[in-house]
């Protein structure tokens, strides 16, 4: 490896780890604008119908989804690689919604990856995304 390749590699994990810390604790603390700095023009989310969004409409999406009353999360990135300009993300995202109006709590364990770019200003940017429920496998079953 070039010498100072390795400080590189090492910053932009410290930048993309800490970029899901920030998410965390900007979705749990109601903060959209924090969340959004990680975001460009447009995002894939591949889990919705429409999966191209602007910025305003991820804003929104944020908002709306921030807007659950005793919902938080937790964001832990499990692996990240990185190939030139481009980093894939794939981690655990724990949802967890406080009992509300006498329902029970709900515990939702997510896995999650993500595309992410490297941007100009040094930083990175999210720019495709999914997630979905952690299946149990058990062999044998279809």
């Amino acid at each position: 490896m070039p010498a100072g390749r390795n400080k590189d590699v090492d910053e932009d994990l410290k930048l993309l780890r800490n970029m899901a810390l920030e998410f965390e604790e900007g979705f749990n603390s109601g903060d959209v604008d924090r969340i959004m700095r990680f975001y460009g023009d447009t995002y894939v989310d591949v889990n919705l119908r429409q999966p191209v969004q602007t910025n305003a409409a991820r804003r929104e999406y944020y908002a709306h989804a921030m807007r659950r009353p005793g919902l938080r999360i937790q964001v832990q990135p499990d692996d990240i690689l990185i190939r030139g300009d481009l980093a894939f993300v794939r981690g655990t995202i724990l949802l967890t919604q406080a009992s509300v109006a006498g329902a029970e709590p709900m515990r939702t364990e997510l896995r999650y990856m993500e595309i992410a770019e490297r941007a100009q200003h040094g930083g990175w940017q999210v720019l495709w995304g999914m997630d979905g429920p952690v299946q149990e496998y058990e062999p044998g079953s279809p």
